[in-house]
């Protein structure tokens, strides 16, 4: 299945440009306790993937169900923009 891309960002740019700034911005969440590091790289990495799929301008290919609720904010803009628009997400908090 895939999700589509959010259109508002079309109409508002975000503050993150390319992919380095979109890595930078994914490492600044700090691995909550309790979660295994193997499992926050490949929340981590999904995030990547949606950021990578926003450049390209093509539909993320995964599902996103019911992540850590800090990945939700990896795949949103800093101006508070979701990529991929909360109404596909289950599990968004």
């Amino acid at each position: 299945m895939a999700l589509p891309l959010n259109p508002a960002l079309v109409s508002t740019p975000s503050s993150i440009a390319d992919l380095p700034q979109a890595r930078m911005w994914v490492e600044r969440f700090a691995r909550p306790q309790g979660f295994s590091p193997y499992a926050w790289n490949t929340t981590k990495r999904i995030a990547m993937e949606v950021w990578k799929c926003h450049f390209a301008g093509r539909p993320f290919q995964r599902t996103l169900n019911f992540m850590h609720p800090l990945f939700y904010q990896m795949i949103r803009t800093p101006e508070g923009l979701p990529l991929v628009p909360a109404r596909n997400m289950r599990g968004f908090v």
